[in-house]
């Protein structure tokens, strides 16, 4: 009996021991895995600077950095370096709006340059008949509202009438026209105009440009760049 107690002690502490060894690997393992968490390595250091060009410099060795630029260098670590970075890449695609910063983009304004240039054309020679007719009242509607409000309609009409020049023949008026669209409210009609003299004379030919606005409804000219003329 006391012979079969102490075979069984014995197992008994055989088997405490091993647990206890086992124990002892489990926490150094466990210690090992844990520790670098705890105490992490120190971070590598590095010099930062930019250059007159704007670009950006690291370098491990402060003397490897031009004498002009030692005064602005920054010292960093790696992990802090790369840390920001990588903070500035999540706020760029911050709330699903992607790597690009919103930007107020202006649309370029879409116009129908074909339709512009035939409308100006034909305001320009209705323009042209109207001052060849001799018909200054209705003229004088067509002129934009800068200029209208320079002039009365009765002093230009007055003006017009004791001007020494008028158009010539309806075929001489216009020809060449070519029309120059800024935007769907602004155009230049650039054409070779037929003057003549109202006493008697040949007609003379002359490239004029006139600049038209578009304003309620109709593209409109100066009055005046119409009383300027001259032979």
């Amino acid at each position: 009996m006391f012979e079969r107690e102490e075979e069984m002690n014995f197992v008994l502490g055989g088997s405490t021991m091993m647990v206890r060894k086992a124990r002892s690997a489990w926490v150094l393992m466990g210690t090992l895995i844990f520790l670098p968490m705890m105490y992490p390595l120190e971070a590598k250091e590095v010099y930062k600077w930019v250059d007159e060009k704007g670009t950006v410099h690291f370098s491990e060795d402060a003397s490897s950095v031009p004498e002009r630029y030692r005064e602005q260098i920054e010292k960093k670590s790696v992990s802090e370096e790369a840390r920001g970075t990588e903070e500035k890449a999540r706020g760029k695609g911050q709330d699903g709006k992607g790597a690009k910063a919103p930007v107020a983009v202006k649309e370029k304004e879409k116009i129908d340059r074909n339709r512009i240039e035939g409308d100006v054309i034909e305001s320009v020679k209705r323009i042209l008949s109207l001052w060849k007719d001799g018909k200054y009242n209705e003229l004088y509607d067509h002129g934009d509202q800068k200029s209208r409000r320079a002039i009365s309609r009765e002093d230009f009409e007055r003006r017009m009438r004791k001007k020494g020049i008028g158009l010539a023949s309806s075929w001489e008026i216009v020809r060449d026209i070519q029309v120059d669209v800024e935007s769907a409210t602004l155009a230049y009609a650039t054409a070779k105009i037929g003057f003549k003299p109202k006493q008697g004379g040949e007609t003379i030919f002359r490239t004029e440009t006139y600049r038209l606005l578009f304003e309620k409804g109709m593209w409109k000219i100066s009055l005046q760049k119409i009383l300027q003329t001259k032979l």
